[in-house]
């Protein structure tokens, strides 16, 4: 079984795919976490540092390699969507769980951690920032996905739920 997890940041990728992988007792990578890992940088001075398109390859080396194994679960950044060829490699996979999330609900989750956010770090209006990424990527995040999980108004545990639901 292999589950990836796509949406935009700040919809709970992590925190869902590591009770996910608790739950059903197999690895969890969390594509972002290991990047930083392997490069031994944060992803803002990645970007910061090599540019958006060196983090965009990472992230396409790195996809293309955690496909290959079995019994894992898969959180990737929110902009896995923006490179044609992971839109491509995802459509290939069967369970692609696309968390959805509007506006309020992201702004929320992310208002802790703007300094983690290279695209929104320098945003003077963050809601209008995410309104604008969002609108850039809904049809492709809506292109790639097999189960579409809202999370508006709900805890982590009901989105597992339903996930495993929907697993099957």
């Amino acid at each position: 079984m292999r589950i990836i997890l796509i949406g935009f940041m700040g919809v709970g990728k992590t925190v869902v795919g590591k009770s996910l992988a608790k739950n059903l007792s197999i690895k969890f990578i969390d594509m972002d976490n290991e990047i930083e890992k392997r490069e031994n940088k944060i992803i803002s001075d990645i970007f910061k540092e090599s540019g958006e398109e060196y983090f965009r390859k990472l992230e396409n080396d790195l996809l293309k390699e955690l496909v290959k194994q079995d019994n894992i679960i898969i959180s990737t950044g929110g902009g896995i969507i923006t490179k044609q060829e992971n839109i491509d490699i995802l459509k290939q996979e069967r369970k692609v769980v696309f968390l959805d999330a509007n506006v309020w609900t992201i702004q929320k989750n992310v208002s802790k951690e703007i300094n983690k956010r290279p695209l929104l770090k320098q945003s003077e209006n963050i809601a209008e920032t995410i309104d604008n990424l969002l609108k850039k990527r809904i049809n492709k995040y809506n292109d790639t996905y097999n189960i579409k999980i809202d999370i508006n108004d709900k805890n982590i545990n009901e989105v597992v739920s339903e996930i495993l639901v929907h697993i099957g």
